[in-house]
This record gives structure tokens, C-alpha cells and sequence, in this order.
């Protein structure tokens, strides 16, 4: 059910940026697209690191990086922290020797809707900017 309401929150996302945003959303959500399949591609199980879906995980933040430091816009800032957040908890785990398979799976699922929300709130605020530049 989780991986259901997942792909739902990642279309809706897509078809929002696809709809209402700029060059930035669409390439974003073109991206959380192609990291989402990858990772699970690489079939995710949460028992020790993940060290191929690190490797998704970093190419995403470089891309969100670059996004960031080139854009106009200020949410891509907090995507990109977000996303950080979320790579360094592949980072934590490297270090944990117990059972942390709960908490490195939460910590993985948090992080990836909060970068997924701040395209959201960043497609609205570019329609929003865009209707006001119209009137």
C-alpha cells in the first residue's frame, strides 16, 4: 500500500509540474521520475546499506545541486537540503552495527517527501508568480 501512495504522490507531483511549472520543475520532477525507478530497479531491502541506491541518491543531489546554484528560484535550495538530509542517512547507516532496517527505511521515505513537497510548494509559488506577472 505504502509503494501504491508513493507512486501517486510522485505522478501528482510530476503532472503539477508538468501543468504549472517552468523549465526547473519539469526537470526536477523528470528527475525524482528517473531516480524513483532506479531505485527500485535495484530492488530496495533495508536490512544493511544500500550502496546502489547511495549511488542514485548522490547523482540526485548533484543534480539538485546544480539546480540549485543556477536557478532564479529559492525553492530548489530546500530541495536540495532536503535531499542531503536524506543521502546523509545512507551515510549514518554505514556506521550503525544493530537492526536499524526500521529507521533507515523511515529516514529514506521522510526525506524523499520532503524534497518532493518543496517541488510542490516551488510549482505553486512559479504559477502564482507567473498569473500575477499576467495581470
Amino acid at each position: 500500500m505504502l509503494g501504491f501512495f508513493s507512486l501517486l504522490i510522485l505522478f501528482a507531483s510530476v503532472a503539477v509540474s508538468i501543468v504549472w511549472g517552468g523549465r526547473d520543475e519539469r526537470l526536477t520532477a523528470a528527475a525524482f521520475v528517473a531516480a524513483t525507478f532506479l531505485t527500485w530497479l535495484l530492488d530496495s531491502q533495508y536490512g544493511d546499506t544500500q550502496l546502489d541506491v547511495l549511488v542514485v541518491d548522490v547523482a540526485l543531489l548533484a543534480g539538485l545541486v546544480t539546480l540549485a546554484l543556477t536557478s532564479d528560484r529559492f525553492w530548489p535550495l530546500y530541495a536540495t537540503a532536503f535531499q542531503l538530509i536524506g543521502t546523509m542517512v545512507h551515510v549514518a547507516s554505514m556506521t550503525e552495527t544493530g537492526d536499524f532496517a526500521w529507521a533507515y527505511a523511515v529516514g529514506l521515505i521522510f526525506w524523499s517527501y520532503a524534497v518532493i513537497a518543496s517541488l510542490m510548494i516551488g510549482t505553486w509559488l512559479e504559477a502564482r508568480w507567473r498569473r500575477s506577472n499576467l495581470s
